[in-house]
């Protein structure tokens, strides 16, 4: 048995953050039913590359899921869905607020026809407030929210995180808000409705930052506090081959224990006084360009100093430690062959996540889902017209 096994979830999202929630349940069990738009379907099938015919995006995001192509404006095509609602524990959908309710197919619409149904909705504002329906991307949530503003180097340019990052936590919210929300329904017999929002978890990445900011009134940017470069034990450095190593030696032992590799024990206690980490610095970046990455980076291994290597993503796929965690996997399919897949962050003794099922091909499994609800032969044929 799976752990969640019995959960079955309509996913009507595209793209990154919604099918990321439904891939990390159904990695983990739950039948998540993927509801996409005739011809079509989800954009993301489109993205390259690509392997014998599937997009690879695709194919990571929407792994061991079904997929059913439904036109959700036509009426035959909404009581499919209405009927799949009767059956099942979870919507998942990331539509513009007032999408759903048009086309009849809403919470309200939702809970009505099944009392349990938890709904959860992942918008880029919410539901209220001045830009409820405004379009944008992660780059615009972070630019609101004050995200931006401390990344990158002081009095330089704001940076571009290489990271999804209100796209990606707020897949991780969903997917824990809609466990919690199963788990009270089974209790109670009550759904609910669930609003994720990607402006709203961005807000919520910088816990440190609010702590500053609602116990002196500090407002964090980049360069004036210990998360964004202002600290000399908490910074990247420049190697001797123009490569970098990330120092995260917050604590005084793990300080001390740098200091004493490099034979700096002079500056130990330099960093007590945050005046001087500038000066502190400035001897670090000196001392880190004699030497080369691989370099520091045997003549640190072992000691305990909190400093790492800043590896590229192939790099780090082909790390000891990726490889004995088997984040990445050998997957072999019948019908496109040999592809790799990332693994499991999660990793649970006795219900581990699997994958036991390639991303479906647009429409796969219409037949196969629609005869379980019911459906008529004469019913599919009519839908499928459409």
């Amino acid at each position: 048995m799976k752990a969640l096994s019995g959960i079955r979830i309509l996913d009507l999202s595209r793209l990154l953050p919604g099918p990321y929630c439904s891939m990390v349940l159904a990695d983990f069990g739950a039948e998540v039913i993927k509801v996409e738009e005739p011809k079509t379907g989800d954009y993301s099938r489109t993205f390259p590359p690509f392997k014998s015919g599937f997009g690879y995006w695709h194919l990571q995001l929407n792994r061991n899921k079904k997929s059913i192509a439904i036109d959700l404006k036509s009426e035959i095509g909404r009581k499919a869905f209405l009927k799949m609602v009767r059956k099942s524990d979870v919507v998942l959908e990331s539509y513009r607020p007032g999408v759903l309710k048009r086309l009849g197919i809403d919470y309200e619409t939702a809970s009505r026809l099944n009392p349990k149904i938890v709904y959860c909705s992942i918008t880029g504002y919410g539901k209220k407030g001045p830009l409820v329906h405004q379009p944008d991307h992660d780059i615009g949530y972070l630019g609101l929210t004050g995200v931006l503003s401390m990344s990158g180097e002081k009095n330089g340019m704001p940076a571009i995180p290489g990271v999804l990052m209100a796209d990606m936590n707020a897949a991780l919210m969903a997917g824990m808000s809609i466990l919690m929300a199963v788990r009270y329904a089974e209790k109670s017999g009550s759904g609910q409705e669930i609003d994720i929002s990607l402006y709203n978890t961005a807000l919520t990445l910088m816990p440190g930052a609010a702590s500053l900011y609602f116990g002196s009134g500090f407002v964090a940017e980049r360069g004036n506090n210990w998360l964004t470069g202002a600290y000399a034990n908490y910074n990247i450095y420049k190697t001797k081959d123009d490569l970098y190593l990330a120092v995260g030696c917050l604590e005084k032992k793990f300080w001390t224990n740098l200091c004493v590799a490099i034979q700096r024990e002079d500056l130990i206690n330099a960093i007590d006084d945050e005046k001087g980490h500038e000066h502190v610095k400035a001897g670090l970046t000196a001392i880190f360009k004699t030497r080369t990455q691989k370099e520091w980076t045997e003549l640190l291994g072992g000691k305990d100093t909190c400093v790492e290597p800043v590896l590229t993503f192939d790099e780090a796929l082909a790390a000891e430690q990726t490889t004995a965690n088997d984040m990445v996997l050998d997957i072999q399919d019948e019908d496109i062959g040999e592809y790799k897949q990332m693994g499991f962050a999660m990793k649970l003794s006795e219900t581990p996540g699997r994958i036991n099922k390639r991303a479906p091909r647009l429409g796969e499994d219409t037949e196969v889902v629609l005869r379980e609800i019911g459906f008529s032969n004469e019913e599919i044929s009519k839908l499928q017209e459409k």
